[in-house]
């Protein structure tokens, strides 16, 4: 029996779990987020090889076809890491690596040549059978060398799903006498004067509908960073990023950014206040895995591609296929994941709780990609490496399209914002606060993966970091100044209505925060 198992073509199964387990410990987010990645290479690997096998009639074929297959379509990680290294090397030098490794190869491949002509199909299975589970052991033993494994173990910490809290709810009321608090993060959402001057877009219509419904908007909100991470860090620590200790770490080299950031996103003050408060903290999945805040009480995901899983795709030719195949199987995933998220806010306002709630949710729009029209049709989009790229000259765009896109798109959202607000406010018990708030701007003008916030123009500059920001606070009509930034966020919130004296946070000097761009630079 023991024999018999050993000759079955393990290979291509060991070999697909070796690569998804590998890009997860290279990427270093939650287990969570590689879990379905892992059974659905194993599924589906162990289907073309047994189909295989059945129409060959030999599953030692059948296991060889299966693991040429992996190998073609992984072959592309290979070529971009050959593109990688002849980027960072001297030519001459990169010559030189060519060459030893393409004689390594010839050498190889003349020692399996002449072990080919004593081996059999089942011999060759046997041989491939051991290689990958030397690799899937070195995986394995990378993570633990290295301690990733043993963090993972630690990071499987999750909230439970709505329903489950809903059912173990003792009310549906607040004992407390505190608001509901909903922070709505809306994605690289621009202020009113920004979109008027980057897109020709007169959002007057949405910041109306905000005011009738008693939100106070500030003209002057900003943000004082380029790039989510470090705005939401800043946020729900309510320090300047150089002042949090554990990321200070990572600005001086001496800890990795991953899973660093995750654990300042997961185990913030913000959420240790509110606790203490007698809220329950409820999180949705943006999507973005590094930025993900699972370890709230409540959990609600609704089961979309997240990131990790369409770079583990696009990884491969596997994407490049996709992109042929289904065209929309990105775009439409992240299609309904803003759907989903903008529909659960109300859902969360109307299910049952046995004290207030402080809900995040982090929308991923208007970002990029663009996947909607006006009227809410749907734009395809390929999955490919500029999936999120922010701007056209990343994504490759003219900036015509890219600008007309950009407002046919914020059209329909900010009808279905609107749609969320008036769910929430009519689904609270008591009146609640919603704040909609945005970690940056757009970036219609500059690529800001290749440009420093000191050599952009300053309406370029402001471009990006002038911000939404509209906040519902009954009974409080001043509870944030006209030119709030998401440091100060929760600390001016829990002065308004937790009888905190917080106050702003003083950024550190010579810290990497972005000072308040005037808005007079848009008039030139």
């Amino acid at each position: 029996m023991i024999a018999r198992l050993r000759r079955l073509p393990w290979h291509p199964v060991l070999f697909a779990a070796s690569i998804v387990i590998a890009f997860w410990l290279d990427a270093m987010v939650s287990p969570h987020a590689a879990i379905r990645s892992l059974i659905i290479a194993v599924v589906v690997v162990a289907l073309v090889t047994l189909i295989a096998g059945l129409l060959f009639r030999s599953a030692a074929l059948g296991g060889l076809l299966a693991s040429g297959i992996i190998g073609l379509l992984y072959g592309k990680r290979l070529i971009e890491l050959v593109g990688t290294l002849r980027g960072a090397m001297e030519p001459w030098m990169f010559i030189v690596w060519i060459a030893l490794v393409g004689l390594a190869l010839l050498v190889a491949v003349r020692v399996i040549l002449r072990s080919v002509r004593r081996w059999t199909v089942d011999g060759a299975g046997s041989k491939l059978n051991q290689a990958a589970l030397i690799l899937f052991v070195a995986s394995i033993g990378s993570g633990l060398v290295t301690g990733k494994l043993h963090y993972a173990a630690g990071d499987l910490a999750q909230g439970v799903p709505l329903e489950e809290a809903e059912a173990s709810a003792l009310n549906a009321t607040s004992s407390t006498g505190l608001p509901d608090v909903y922070l709505i993060l809306l994605d690289g959402y621009p202020r009113a004067d920004v979109l008027a001057h980057a897109f020709d877009l007169d959002n007057s219509g949405f910041e109306s509908a905000l005011a009738g419904r008693e939100f106070v908007i500030a003209p002057e909100s900003h943000a004082e960073y380029l790039w989510t991470h470090i705005t939401l860090s800043s946020m729900l620590s309510m320090e300047y990023v150089e002042e949090i200790g554990a990321l200070r770490a990572v600005i001086d080299g001496e800890a990795p950014l991953h899973p660093t950031l995750r654990d300042v996103l997961n185990d913030n003050p913000v959420f240790d206040l509110a606790r203490e408060k007698g809220y329950q903290v409820v999180a949705l999945n943006s999507g973005y895995e590094q930025l993900t805040v699972r370890r709230a009480d409540v959990w609600v995901d609704g089961g979309q591609m997240n990131e990790f899983e369409l770079k583990l795709l696009v990884s491969t030719f596997l994407g490049d296929v996709l992109a042929v195949v289904t065209p929309d199987l990105a775009s439409g995933q992240h299609r309904d994941r803003i759907e989903y998220e903008l529909d659960a806010v109300g859902r969360i306002a109307a299910a049952d709780a046995d004290g207030p709630r402080l809900v995040f949710a982090h929308i991923p729009a208007p970002h990029q990609p663009t996947v909607f029209g006006r009227a809410g049709e749907p734009v395809v989009e390929p999955i490919g490496a500029r999936f999120y790229a922010d701007s056209p000259q990343e994504r490759r765009e003219p900036l015509d399209e890219f600008a007309a896109k950009y407002r046919d798109q914020l059209h329909y959202l900010n009808g279905r914002i609107i749609q969320s607000v008036d769910e929430i406010i009519a689904n609270s018990v008591n009146p609640p606060v919603v704040i909609l708030w945005a970690d940056h701007g757009s970036a219609s003008r500059v690529d800001w993966v290749v440009t420093e916030s000191k050599d952009a123009a300053p309406d370029v500059l402001l471009e990006r970091t002038g911000t939404l920001f509209a906040a519902l606070t009954p009974g409080r009509t001043d509870a944030f100044p006209d030119d709030i930034a998401p440091v100060n966020i929760f600390r001016y919130l829990a002065d308004a209505y937790y009888g905190t004296d917080y106050g702003p946070a003083i950024p550190p000097p010579g810290g990497g925060q972005i000072p308040a761009v005037d808005a007079s630079v848009l008039d030139n």
